[in-house]
């Protein structure tokens, strides 16, 4: 009980220590001690520092020891999950895991550079995310490889997971509208915004000035927010920029879909549902890869 008392001062005075100093005192010899060894892994104080400010900055809210606590279970545990990984002879590219955020990121309308530059804009540094990201991902095939057996999905509960991700995806539309002249010239006005199309903020400027077209930005939209037929093709065409010409009540309407979406392929899919089958499995495991570790704190 006293050691686990003073390892908790420790770390509450780590905490403190790191998140408030000053520039001019960090010098490598501080940035790059070792606060705690796992299995032989060491854990430093700059991820320590790093990991606290991305908890802090998702959880305001986090008292400063459960900042502290919480950093601390997190970067023992991802050493643990990497370390049993390898030792299965399951590896990692840094940029693979890098192009798999970028495209979940994109999927919601962002990219990894524009997350990574909001980071560093609170003072976070992108590699801690990195890092989280990769012992999430060998730990994933480490589970899946041991206890692949226990679980069943089928290419009904794939296409299902795509729907719901496509449903609940938020999309930045385009809403144009060309009214106030014939049906053929629209259409022909119409295809010809289309055939032209580079950007939304490109049609903004464009057509700001014309007479016969309203422009409508839709940020954020679902797919419950936009009328039929649209809603049905953004349905099928997430992945395109331009969704089919309509002509309703005899205005012609033209939908851009301005940032499209890009889903996980289904043997991605196959494998989160699998891990989300096999979350127990995996925590018990952890749990007992935990207790059979050795984790050494340094004063």
């Amino acid at each position: 009980m006293i050691y686990l008392y003073y390892k908790k001062i420790a770390l509450v005075f780590i905490f403190f220590f790191m998140i408030y100093i000053t520039a001019s005192q960090t010098n490598a010899q501080i940035i790059s001690k070792i606060i705690v060894l796992v299995n032989g892994t060491p854990i430093t104080q700059t991820d320590f520092q790093d990991r606290a400010k991305f908890i802090q900055s998702a959880n305001p809210n986090l008292k400063n020891n459960q900042v502290s606590d919480q950093t601390i279970n997190e970067l023992i545990n991802e050493a643990i999950k990497i370390s049993a990984a390898e030792e299965t002879g399951i590896t990692y590219s840094e940029e693979v895991v890098r192009a798999n955020l970028d495209n979940q990121l994109r999927s919601q309308g962002t990219s990894l550079e524009d997350y990574s530059n909001l980071l560093e804009s609170k003072f976070i540094n992108p590699k801690t995310v990195i890092a989280q990201r990769i012992a999430a991902e060998v730990w994933q095939q480490y589970i899946i490889q041991k206890y692949r057996r226990l679980a069943d999905i089928t290419q009904e509960d794939i296409q299902a997971h795509k729907k719901s991700l496509i449903f609940n995806a938020s999309f930045h539309l385009q809403h144009i509208k060309i009214s106030s002249l014939s049906i053929s010239k629209s259409f022909e006005l119409a295809e010809n915004i289309i055939n032209n199309f580079e950007s939304c903020a490109k049609n903004l400027s464009l057509y700001k000035d014309n007479l016969n077209i309203t422009i409508e930005d839709m940020l954020d939209a679902k797919l419950s927010d936009v009328l039929e037929p649209f809603a049905t093709f953004l349905e099928v065409k997430y992945d395109k920029f331009t969704l089919p010409i309509q002509n309703i009540n005899n205005d012609i309407i033209v939908m851009i879909n301005c940032a499209p979406k890009k889903l996980p392929s289904d043997f991605q899919i196959e494998n989160e549902l699998i891990g989300k089958q096999l979350e127990f499995f995996g925590e018990k495991e952890l749990r007992n890869l935990r207790q059979d570790s050795i984790i050494d704190f340094k004063n």
